[in-house]
């Protein structure tokens, strides 16, 4: 879908994926996001609310001070990890690496996914979206040396 224009490590894509899958599928209430990366998040949520109009994702995005970086909550779990230090909860989908790095890709993945139809489509989501997700084996290949 994405992997082929990207600069970040192979491994990682999958995740990202996933987490971009999560933003679709799930009701995403909150998103702290670092200062700086405040507009861009508002421009993600309009930009996927565009592509897939019955979607309705309206987080409050809670930015904050000397953070590095996102959170995104349903309810009041934590269900998505782009960068930081690796979380214990295994429920969580944790992306480590550079956080400009890491939202560009987890950008493109998210609205390419509005864009096919994700959740509603068939097959859309990636030849892995009907399985169910092992966070403890995508941490483990992430972080191979």
């Amino acid at each position: 879908m994405v992997v082929d224009n990207s600069r970040l490590d192979k491994r990682l894509h999958l995740s990202i994926r996933e987490s971009a899958r999560r933003l679709l599928r799930c009701t995403v209430g909150k998103i702290n996001v670092p200062n700086e990366y405040v507009d861009e998040c508002y421009n993600l949520v309009l930009n996927v609310s565009d592509l897939q109009p019955s979607l309705v994702i309206d987080p409050v995005i809670n930015p904050v001070q000397k953070n590095s970086l996102f959170e995104f909550y349903e309810n009041d779990l934590k269900i998505i990890q782009l960068s930081g230090l690796e979380p214990n909860d295994l429920h969580i989908c944790w992306v480590p690496g550079t956080l400009r790095e890491i939202w560009t890709e987890f950008c493109r993945y998210a609205k390419a996914l509005a864009e096919a139809g994700y959740p509603g489509c068939l097959n859309c989501g990636g030849s892995d979206a009907q399985e169910d997700w092992d966070e403890k084996s995508r941490r483990l290949e992430m972080l191979k040396k």
